[in-house]
Parts: C-alpha cells; structure tokens; sequence
C-alpha cells in the first residue's frame, strides 16, 4: 500500500507540473503546459502510426440533437451519463459521451462502395461524460477526455481478419509503451438492442479473433460485460506493482450502423449494411497517461517526459552557453531547460533526477572551453563527454518515439 501511495499519479501531476484539478470543473484536467507536452507527445505518436495503418482522421461536432442519440440508442441506455443543453424553443442538444454516431454519420454522407471497405476512420474528438462525483479519481476517472478512437467499416467477413490485426498492432503500440496486457471478452448485457442471433453472430466472430492472437484459452470470457449494441474484448494492462487496468477495447457492431442508416453498394449492386469495429486502444489519453505514471513511478519514456534534457551550468558565467545550447536544441523541437548556475550541481542533478527528467548535461570550465557537455542519461548513467554538434543528435535518437 505504501509503494502504491508513492507512485499514485496524482502526485506526479504536482510534482512534474502536468495538470491541475478545481472544484468548479469536477473531473476535467486543467493542463499545464508541461502537460499539454506529455498529452501532444503521445497525440502525436498515435497519429503517426495510424497514419501507417492507412486510417483517416475525421472530426465531428461536440453537440447533436436527441434525435441522433434516439437513432444510436445512447438516450435509452446511455442518457444518465450524458450532459445535455437547452438549445431554446423546446430543443435540446446532447455534449457526445462517444464518437460512434458522428462517425456514422460522415459514412453516410454519401453513397459507398464495397471497395471502400475497411473504411479506417480515427477521432480523437474529446466526449464528455457526466460521472457520480464518488468515481473520479484524477485522470483515471474523467468527465472530459480524448480517446485514441476508430471506427472502421467493414463487410461482415472482412471483420475477423481485421480484429486480428488490431490486435497484433496493439500489442506492438504497448510493448513500445512498456506495457503489456490481457484480453477478456463481454458478453451480452442486460437491455442490449439487437437480437440474440446477431450477437451471437457477433461475439462468435470476436472469439475466434481472439482464438487466433491469444489461444482458446489465453483470454478470460465475463457475461454481461459488452456494449450495448455488441461485444467487447477489453485490453487489460498489468503494472509493475501487479495491478490490471481495463485500458483500450475492440467492439464489434452490427446494429448502431443499420439503426443510423449506414449503407453501401455490395459487389452485386444491393444495398448492405456494415459491420462496424469500435476501437481505442490505449482507452483514453487521460486514463493511459495516469497508468503509465504509475508503473514507470513517474518515469515516463524520454519522448513523453515533460521535459527531455536539462543544462545544468556549475556557475552563473556558464548560463549563457548553456542557454545558446538549450536554444539550438530547442529548434530540434527537443524540450530542454537550463538551471541558473546559482546551486551546486549536485544539488541541480538531484532535483532533475526528482522531477524525473531523463538527460542532464553538465557545464563547467572544461566542456566550455571544449564545446561539449559531460552526459548522464536515465537513471543517472554517465554518457561521457558528448560535443555540442553532437548533442542533438544523440538526444534526438533517445528522445524518438517507437516504431509501431
């Protein structure tokens, strides 16, 4: 328990100046600018790799009228945990809980195509979702947040191969964020829309995905755990103190496509109706982040630590260098400081080891006169002397996001 009280991420928010919670906004991040470097860090690396994947971002719009959410089924099953707004005159307008029907509604924008399919849309759009006030718990547990979302349409036997590739692709995307996780699959809750045949149809599909990436028996089965419109395989992340997160998910969907009218033109000419993959793999940026400090204690990956490298001068007449070195660096879009040369450097290292920053060049009489920095890396490993025209490349080499 007490390793746990150590390592809770609320107190890395404080103590790395990530973000900042009020009372007048329960459960919605105020993020500092340290922060808002850690969030666009990792909003950028998911970019990047679903720009490999061959997925197409789309934004909707925050707001939409009941009907949209009557179509989806959210205002029968989900309204409780919706914020509405008077929009005047009688109407109302709901803040979206999900992307989904957005989503849908940009695939039936216009008329498609069986050649179209997969249709890879991603949306990290921030839905907002009203909470028990009991149930937030810094980012674990939000009101506002950014999924790494997807929806991708598919043909119904097109939708098995391509869970099994989500898969593996999540399994990459975690190994590189040092995490790895289980999988668990719900079945049908209580009130779900749909009937029995379709989601058995559903679920035995998913199963045999899951078969195929974790074994028949390397995933957990739980009744009543999926969407209400289909099932659900959770990713479930395990941390370094032996604790299971329900993080990212893979629903399979038969019915809120063909309830929003989403059609396209079979190989035959007939109209069909998609399957749609719901998919987040790390959940929600928000909830992801607040693991992930917890397991690596606040040691975050050195292309998502708040700040990258710090310049530690051993006295104010070696600021200035350290500054011009910290500005060129910067121009490399590296995140670096420089101390003030005004406290010993032991003192200077302990505290950038305390605020877990990953690189500290020190910079002295000898590395002045010699254009170069004495290195240490994560975890105060010495890297020797490394010149000036150097130094951006071997940081930029450490501080690059994994491949995926």
């Amino acid at each position: 328990m007490d390793e746990e009280r150590q390592s809770d991420h609320r107190r890395w928010l404080r103590d790395l100046e990530l973000a900042h919670f009020e009372p007048t906004s329960p459960g919605m991040p105020y993020w500092l600018p340290r922060g808002m470097a850690v969030l666009r860090s990792l909003q950028d690396h998911w970019r990047r790799a679903h720009e490999r994947w061959g997925y197409q971002e789309v934004s909707t719009p925050l707001l939409a009228r009941d009907p949209l959410y009557a179509s989806s089924g959210h205002l029968e099953h989900f309204a409780d945990n919706m914020f509405f707004v008077d929009a005047g005159d009688g109407d109302r307008m709901g803040l979206k809980p999900v992307n989904c029907p957005g989503t849908m509604v940009l695939f039936r924008s216009r008329r498609r195509s069986h050649r179209e399919l997969p249709l890879r849309l991603a949306c990290d759009d921030p839905p907002h979702r009203n909470e028990r006030s009991g149930v937030l718990t810094g980012l674990l547990r939000v009101q506002v947040f950014h999924q790494d979302d997807a929806h991708i349409f598919v043909t119904p036997e097109q939708a098995g191969d391509e869970i099994v590739d989500l898969l593996r692709l999540a399994r990459r995307l975690y190994a590189g964020l040092g995490l790895e996780f289980g999988l668990r699959l719900g079945g049908p809750p209580e009130g779900h829309i749909g009937d029995d045949a379709t989601w058995a149809r559903a679920e035995a599909i998913l199963a045999r995905a899951l078969d195929a990436v974790a074994g028949p028996d390397g995933y957990d089965r739980v009744a009543g755990e999926g969407a209400f419109y289909g099932p659900k395989a959770d990713l479930l992340a395990c941390d370094r103190l032996g604790r299971e997160w329900q993080l990212g998910t893979v629903q399979l969907d038969f019915e809120m496509p063909r309830r929003l009218g989403c059609r396209y033109a079979g190989a035959d000419g007939r109209e069909r109706v998609p399957a749609v993959i719901h998919r987040a793999f790390l959940g929600s940026y928000e909830r992801f982040l607040g693991v992930l400090l917890e397991h690596t204690d606040g040691r975050l990956p050195p292309f998502l630590a708040p700040v990258q490298a710090r310049l530690v001068p051993v006295a104010e007449r070696h600021v200035a260098g350290a500054g011009e070195l910290a500005a060129r660096l910067r121009e490399r879009r590296l995140r670096v400081e420089v101390g003030d040369g005004t406290e010993r450097v032991a003192a200077q290292v302990r505290d950038a080891a305390l605020r877990r920053v990953p690189f500290v060049a020190v910079v002295g009489d000898r590395e002045a006169a010699e254009g170069t920095v004495a290195l240490r890396g994560p975890g105060g490993e010495d890297r020797g002397s490394v010149r000036h025209d150097a130094l951006g490349d071997v940081l930029e080499a450490a501080c690059r996001a994994p491949a995926v």
